[in-house]
């Protein structure tokens, strides 16, 4: 990977969004399918409960083969994905 910072066509912050909303908001990123590099910030969750909105996002993508990985610290690191739709 790129040691450098890349920076994405697209970032969506889905704080307080329930994970339906979530889905919604994804498809239709995906399904537009104008930008090949999105930062989905999902944040890390609560210390109760865990990160239930990253867990959904992250299951979300593999069930379409879409391409993720935790974006670098200093873009939000485990509190962000950064997505690149084929």
């Amino acid at each position: 990977m790129n040691k450098y910072e890349q920076k994405p066509d697209y970032v969506v912050d889905l704080h307080g969004h329930t994970t339906a909303e979530a889905g919604v908001v994804l498809g239709t990123l995906l399904a537009e399918g104008k930008y090949a590099h999105i930062r989905v910030i999902t944040g890390k969750g609560d210390l109760r409960n865990g990160p239930v909105l990253r867990s959904y996002v992250q299951e979300y993508l593999k069930k379409r083969n879409v391409t993720f990985r935790t974006a670098k610290v200093t873009a939000g690191g485990a509190g962000a994905l950064d997505v690149f739709p084929s």
